[in-house]
């Protein structure tokens, strides 16, 4: 589990499935997937036992994000569910790419980047890969925003996704 000032991140179980029905479900939330269109319940399900899997396989891969909860008379603990973060890697490559998505209502708050910054040092430390990617439409200017906020550019003629319009930004992580 990682945790930030706000949030708490945690690898994702079968008990997530809802988190990831309600994003993978949304018209607005797919339209800047490969799919464009929202997740059948066999493909919320595909998705989230990938999610898993790629844990078990690699030792790293996708984040539940939730609110951190603070009290004066509580401990910190899981609240709310806000959205997933992670950096998995990408099909029929060796190369990783970040990959986040939060519930609608939770959008612009700066609770990805928080997240995403997280994220990067988690794979800094604890992960041989030093070379991040990431990857969105052209007209997805939310995701475009956290990418460059992270610190990423422009990765010119880098290709992995099986997708013809697609924007590729990368990051070098620092070596700890």
């Amino acid at each position: 589990m990682l945790s930030t000032k706000r949030l708490l991140l945690s690898k994702p179980s079968n008990a997530d499935f809802s988190l990831f029905s309600e994003i993978l479900s949304c018209p607005q939330q797919t339209k800047y997937l490969p799919n464009e269109m929202p997740y059948s319940i066999s493909q919320q399900q595909d998705y989230l036992r990938n999610r898993i899997k790629h844990w078990q396989e690699h030792g790293f891969g996708t984040f539940v994000i939730s609110l951190q909860c603070l009290g004066p008379k509580q401990a910190s603990k899981l609240d709310v569910k806000l959205g997933f973060i992670g950096i998995e890697y990408a099909p029929s490559s060796d190369l990783v790419d970040i990959r986040f998505a939060l519930i609608k209502q939770h959008e612009g708050l700066g609770y990805t980047s928080e997240a995403a910054k997280a994220v990067l040092e988690f794979m800094s430390n604890h992960t041989e890969h030093r070379h991040i990617y990431g990857v969105t439409m052209p007209e997805n200017q939310a995701s475009k925003s956290v990418l460059i906020k992270l610190g990423m550019t422009p990765a010119l003629g880098v290709t992995f996704y099986d997708y013809d319009d697609l924007d590729y930004y990368s990051l070098v992580l620092n070596l700890n």
